[in-house]
């Protein structure tokens, strides 16, 4: 029996094969592999002695920091050191001070549930998350030694964010309780009738206020609302909510939201955009006067960029700072005298960090353009210095300091010091050329031992979004690939994110077309530089990937072992069966009626009778993104045609894969499914290896 037995599996004849264990990262949007950490636990739970390959162990096991911040005075930074228990898999985390100038780092906290969410008060003292007394609450502890203590005394006190003055906290909740709990009945008991696509409670904004402990109900209706932030002075709070003119608000059937203030004691609600697409969130300027906010100009478009936009807090014309970007923007922050504001915009396989004046001007690119993408942690509070992360190809995660605008950028420590007991792989970006010409972007990572002028086996990843991407962080999935004696590639074809409007938008109403031909247009290019082998090549994916997946064995013989993860084998059921259907109405460019060829062109169902590549197909059973219907129909027109196939489906998984021995698992019958059918005896009748 496997160790990690899954149930609803068809059995299968297998070659002997090891069967050593691993991860592979099918989509950013399905499978959250944690950064390894500081230092790696026990030998038993994947720690690394002597260059040993990256495993499923380490991936899982090793350390996470994150939650970074620094003392207002920038001297200390604290943050949180996740673990995994070897035995029941549950992650604790607890939080960390490293003293700049000394270089020591020691452990604060160490309740049994855990410690999150760390930030400075004004008085030295630091600020957390906890369910030390079994329910999530905010403790303080001095950061020089001591008992963490209770915040607030209020067993019944919110979590949210604390007014500026901290007597207050905004907060969000639903505005029914009764009803929703009505709700879960019948959902969970199928005794009575029920509503599906159909809200009986909205979330709201409240304040709670800290020495009487009296809540405070700020908007009404039915719409939804989120991410409070207070103004500097406490007076006001700005949030999102969807209460649109469009669509009736009904995010069911728009995405559109916009940004909105409240006076912070109560009073009537102040529209600030009106903004076709999604506008989110707020950030106040230190002032108070204006807000910086994200923003889209189009309405349910998967593909867009968003830009970065003020508006006065009293209302008026936006002014957008990103018109001359054309990248997708985020993470806003203000400068500490509110003359500029800082974002990141994703480029390529890269991501940038730019200062622009707040009221318009010339763009300012502020970090080197070397092997890392940075990420803006946290900046002291006189803007002096900066932390910051930075993931590149060949590391998980590194720490920063720098001073203002990135400059005198100097490296401070290592999470992934342990990293050099593992064998890396070499990884590397390529560029080729796609369909039309276009430049398609892309990683390849190398086999471990890899040999100038041998050729391995090639897995082709795709990502899932169908507007994702790889980057040139860290890859732990490929790595791990590559640490079995594969060649990896991934790349973005056109509709990925990360370029121009142009690119991501190229691919609407084409799903399966010309981003196809840019995909195997990279694999010929890993062919023709010497590394993969023509007759030894897989595809897999999850989500779009997986569609990626059952679309390419529909269309060519060259794959001879193929893996699909929730992925879509009919359009025309997934626009029924998805809890984004509008999805479809901006990618196909209609509706299921009114753009019939369409969905039916791009349908793998349709061509099923092609297929020749042995295909593993893996999916959640809780999956409501991409239900598990769409792999049960694919699998089961396999079967009825007699061809090589294999359904895994997990019980409690929706989307992605994240029970421990679930990820586990799945690897194993990764790996099992490539042994068998890509480099064992089965593979010379699976595949004839010719192209199209």
């Amino acid at each position: 029996m496997h160790p990690y037995p899954c149930p609803n599996r068809t059995p299968r004849r297998r070659s002997p094969r090891p069967r050593a264990l691993g991860l592979f990262l099918l989509a950013a949007v399905l499978f959250a592999i944690p950064a390894p950490g500081a230092q790696a636990q026990e030998a038993s739970a994947g720690q690394a002695t002597a260059d040993q390959p990256i495993t499923v162990e380490a991936s899982l096991f090793l350390p996470s920091w994150g939650s970074y911040e620094l003392s207002p005075d920038g001297t200390r930074i604290v943050f949180t050191q996740t673990l995994r228990d070897e035995e029941s898999y549950e992650t604790t985390s607890h939080i960390h001070l490293h003293d700049i100038e000394s270089g020591v780092t020691r452990q604060l906290t160490y309740s049994e549930n855990g410690e999150s969410n760390p930030r400075w008060l004004p008085d030295g003292r630091i600020l957390f998350n906890s369910n030390r007394d079994d329910r999530n609450r905010l403790w303080v502890i001095d950061p020089y030694g001591g008992e963490a203590t209770r915040f607030i005394a209020d067993d019944d006190a919110p979590n949210g964010t604390l007014s500026p003055d901290f007597s207050r906290i905004a907060f969000t909740e639903e505005s029914d309780r009764a009803d929703q709990e009505e709700w879960d009945k019948r959902v969970e008991n199928r005794d009575d009738g029920y509503y599906w696509e159909h809200k009986l409670t909205w979330t709201h904004i409240w304040v709670y206020d800290i020495e009487t402990g009296t809540r405070r109900q700020l908007t009404t209706g039915e719409f939804d609302h989120s991410g409070p932030t207070w103004s500097p002075d406490g007076e006001w709070i700005a949030f999102t909510s969807n209460r649109t003119g469009t669509q009736m608000g009904d995010p069911d059937r728009s995405d559109n939201t916009d940004i909105l203030i409240v006076p912070a004691d109560s009073g009537a609600v102040r529209q600030l955009t009106t903004n076709p697409g999604p506008d989110s969130g707020p950030r106040w300027s230190p002032d108070g006067q204006w807000i910086a906010y994200t923003s889209s100009d189009f309405e349910n478009n998967s593909a867009n960029q968003m830009q970065v936009r003020v508006i006065a807090a009293q209302g008026g014309e936006p002014v957008t700072l990103t018109t001359e970007l054309d990248r997708s923007a985020g993470g806003v922050q203000w400068s500490h005298d509110g003359e500029h504001i800082y974002f990141t915009a994703t480029d390529g396989l890269g991501s940038r960090l730019y200062r622009a004046p707040a009221q318009g001007g010339e763009l300012v690119d502020v970090l080197p353009d070397d092997e890392f993408i940075y990420s803006l942690q946290s900046v002291s509070e006189d803007g002096s210095r900066w932390l910051l992360t930075g993931s590149s190809l060949a590391t998980p995660s590194e720490v920063f300091l720098s001073g203002p605008d990135g400059r005198d950028l100097e490296h401070l420590m290592s999470p992934t010091d342990q990293m050099a007991g593992f064998e890396v792989a070499q990884a590397e970006t390529l560029t080729w050329e796609g369909a039309d010409g276009w430049e398609i972007e892309g990683v390849l990572t190398y086999p471990v031992g890899y040999e100038v002028g041998t050729r391995y086996p090639l897995i082709l990843q795709v990502h899932g979004g169908p507007h994702g991407r790889y980057s040139k962080g860290f890859g732990t999935g490929a790595q791990v690939w590559a640490a079995r004696g594969y060649a990896v590639l991934q790349g973005n074809p056109r509709g990925s994110s990360g370029r121009s409007f142009e690119f991501s938008n190229a691919n609407v109403g084409d799903w399966g077309g010309k981003d196809f031909e840019d995909i195997m247009a990279g694999v010929d290019h890993v062919i023709d530089l010497g590394v993969a082998d023509p007759e030894r090549m897989a595809i897999m994916g999850g989500s779009y990937g997986g569609f990626m997946t059952f679309w390419a064995v529909t269309q060519t013989d060259r794959f001879r072992a193929a893996i699909g993860h929730a992925a879509i084998s009919d359009w025309f059921a997934f626009y029924g069966q998805t809890d984004i259907p509008y999805l479809l109405e901006f990618g196909f460019d209609g509706l299921p009626w009114e753009a019939t060829e369409t969905f039916e062109r791009w349908s793998p169902i349709r061509y099923v009778e092609n297929v020749t590549t042995p295909l593993l197909i893996t999916h959640g059973e809780r999956d409501l993104r991409v239900p598990i219907t769409q792999g049960e129909q694919f699998f089961r027109s396999l079967k009825k045609l007699g061809k090589t196939t294999e359904f895994l489906r997990y019980p409690r998984a929706g989307h992605g894969i994240s029970e421990p021995r679930h990820r586990i698992h799945l690897d194993g019958e990764q790996e099992a499914w490539f042994q068998t059918y890509l480099l064992g005896e089965a593979a010379a009748d699976a595949s004839n290896g010719g192209r199209p």
